[in-house]
């Protein structure tokens, strides 16, 4: 065993003999000049990744945030355009029915008129057609109670012509028998 306590010892100097020479920050196992040696280099890299590595990507990332915010704005004026031509198509859409349900009330009302005319043009010539029709009727009437008249004269004076054989003239038995006539009828 004492071979054992004698390397313990000359491991316990060895470490007094390096913490006497970096000072208290050997006994927590850092060596001063190493530690100073990595801060540069840290700084080093730091500026390096600062100047080419960070800015840029910073750089980037507030384009990239700015053609969102862009893009996000167009898309809410978009979107109001789409919401102002919606209602604009409901107010155009509301108009034309309007309009049509007055085109419509229009034509029925004129479609109604047209048809009082062509009723009321048809009862007149429906009534111009009866009176010419009774006008003709009666004329017919007349001018055949005349020609009825005329022959029944006709056949009395040739009756009265045979029964008399000649003894009255022609012109005054036609007379006569018309005289006669016109007492039956009238």
């Amino acid at each position: 065993m004492s071979e054992e306590v004698h390397l313990a010892a000359e491991a316990v100097a060895e470490v007094a003999h390096a913490t006497e020479a970096t000072g208290g920050l050997g006994t927590l196992g850092i060596n001063l000049k190493i530690f100073i040696a990595q801060l540069v280099n840290f700084g080093v890299v730091l500026l390096v990744l600062w100047k080419w590595a960070y800015k840029p990507v910073v750089n980037l990332l507030e384009q990239r945030q700015e053609k969102i915010a862009q893009g996000i704005k167009q898309a809410e004026e978009v979107e109001k355009r789409v919401h102002n031509l919606e209602s604009e198509q409901k107010k155009v859409i509301a108009e034309a029915r309007a309009e049509a349900t007055s085109i419509l009330e229009e034509a029925r009302a004129s479609a109604d008129e047209r048809k009082g005319k062509l009723l009321s043009k048809a009862k007149e010539e429906v009534q111009s057609v009866v009176q010419k029709g009774k006008a003709q009727l009666a004329a017919e009437k007349d001018q055949m109670i005349r020609d009825a008249r005329d022959e029944i004269a006709k056949i009395a004076v040739e009756a009265s012509r045979k029964i008399l054989a000649e003894s009255v003239d022609t012109k005054t038995a036609q007379k006569l028998a018309e005289g006669v006539i016109d007492e039956m009828t009238g």
